[in-house]
């Protein structure tokens, strides 16, 4: 122990003076800083209760950034779908059996405004964000949708696939091969292909006609007639035909006797014999099949150019197609693009322009944007409603629960935001909870601060005082 002059021991009061000093400048830093610790020395053991906080913080924003981007992403989407939607909905609007207007004014009408809209639907599906183009799967770097004037006009469009195809359907009456001999008729599908009407059955009526089916070396379907007596006004002969749009669904037509002039509708004379009532049914088929070919099947081929120039993975089932779709093809759009939202939940929301919904939308303006209708006849308009039945079907509501319809990618896209939505909610009390875990540990609350600098400064000042009195404390002044 020093002992001074005074006789006062002055060595652990200076020691005590200084720790309080060095207190007092770690709570002036505190105020300042807010904070409780400077150093992870400081720490001690709450060192590791801060790391293991920051850590889940920093994974937390992580995750929040995540869920940023994909909330971004799924707010052009929404407006993307609602889009199309009101597109499919005016498309289906302007499908009106019947409604051709003042001199076929509507067949014009309907067929620039198929062209215009069918030119949005691209652009949405051609929409980006910051160069990243979100209805291609996670092929983002390119337009998945060829431009308009590429898919339509270009040297291998839609125009001239569709005018290519229409002549092969058409082409032989719809690819039927007719011969008539005597009492004996045959009708022979003209090659192994999908072109035309295919011939599905035969049946009659009465005891007068007979007939039978057949199936040709390639494949070829057959059916033969023979007129072995004179029908009965009323005996029919019905053909089933398929359309190359649909193979599944048979459409029959009917040819009835009758003796009666003019000829109704369907009709076939019965003759002075059979022969000649075998030649009346030979040229009734022909010239149905001829007025079906000029419509029913020409909007039926359209449509079938549609199927395949438009296919669902994008490239043309045809080699002298455009590949109108560039984008990633995968069999399930949603798990294309995905993002981790927390520790075991990811979001999925790829979106595919190839997708069935979006497919039958561009098929069924495209269908019409080629479809020159004028001027208004009897023809053009039974090819007009044939082209406006079938879009009805395809864009029908009733398609709207089928995989793939934008109906149900609006629903995918809705749960996974609302599963982004939930786990975001989660995160933001999570890191509020984490915070204040953390604040108790490294903030200074600035009143508790306060009070300890008041305090530790009233007891250096009465220190000080003490000391400085004592100091002058020595055995000569006391005696």
């Amino acid at each position: 122990m020093i002992v001074n002059k005074s006789m006062y021991p002055v060595t652990n009061t200076l020691q005590t003076i200084t720790s309080m000093q060095k207190q007092f400048e770690n709570l002036q830093l505190q105020l300042a800083t807010g904070n409780r610790y400077n150093t992870l020395a400081e720490m001690g053991s709450d060192r590791v209760h801060t790391l293991n906080l920051e850590a889940r913080l920093s994974r937390i924003e992580g995750y929040q950034a995540n869920i940023l981007t994909v909330e971004n992403r799924m707010s052009f989407y929404t407006n993307g779908l609602e889009r199309l939607d009101e597109i499919e909905a005016d498309a289906r609007a302007l499908a009106v059996p019947g409604a051709y207007g003042t001199d076929g004014i509507n067949f014009t009408n309907v067929r620039n405004q198929s062209t215009n809209l069918l030119k949005e639907v691209i652009d949405v599906l051609n929409t980006d964000i910051t160069g990243q183009y979100i209805f291609g799967g996670n092929k983002s770097d390119t337009k998945p949708v060829a431009s308009f004037d590429e898919i339509m006009n270009g040297p291998n469009g839609f125009v001239a696939y569709s005018q290519n195809r229409n002549a092969e359907d058409m082409g032989n009456g719809g690819r039927i091969d007719r011969t008539v001999t005597g009492t004996a008729l045959t009708l022979t599908e003209d090659g192994a292909h999908d072109y035309g009407f295919k011939l599905d059955m035969v049946a009659s009526t009465g005891v007068g006609i007979s007939v039978s089916e057949a199936t040709l070396a390639d494949g070829e379907q057959q059916v033969s007639i023979s007129v072995d007596a004179q029908p009965q006004p009323g005996d029919t002969v019905t053909i089933g035909i398929t359309y190359p749009h649909d193979r599944d669904t048979v459409h029959y037509v009917t040819f009835t006797a009758t003796d009666t002039t003019p000829l109704p509708e369907g009709g076939f004379a019965i003759g002075a014999d059979a022969e000649e009532t075998a030649a009346n049914l030979h040229a009734a088929i022909g010239e149905k099949l001829g007025t079906l070919t000029e419509t029913d099947l020409r909007s039926s081929s359209t449509y079938a150019a549609a199927d395949n120039f438009f296919n669902a993975t994008g490239e043309p089932q045809d080699p002298a197609a455009t590949a109108w779709y560039r984008g990633q093809d995968s069999t399930n759009p949603r798990q294309t693009v995905s993002a981790n939202v927390d520790e075991h939940t990811k979001a999925h929301y790829g979106v595919q322009a190839n997708e069935a919904g979006f497919v039958e939308l561009i098929k069924g303006l495209a269908v019409f944007a080629v479809s020159e209708l004028s001027p208004l006849d009897e023809t053009n308009a039974v090819r007009y409603d044939a082209l406006v039945e079938i879009e009805r079907s395809r864009l029908s509501e009733d398609n709207n629960a089928q995989a793939g319809s934008i109906e149900a990618i609006t629903m995918e896209l809705g749960l996974a935001a609302s599963t982004v939505n939930t786990v975001k909610e989660r995160h933001t009390q999570y890191n509020a909870q984490l915070e204040t875990m953390l604040a108790d540990i490294t903030v200074a609350p600035r009143e508790e601060v306060a009070m300890m600098l008041l305090t530790l400064q009233t007891q250096l000042q009465a220190s000080y005082q003490a000391t400085a009195m004592a100091s002058q404390l020595t055995l000569v002044n006391y005696l």
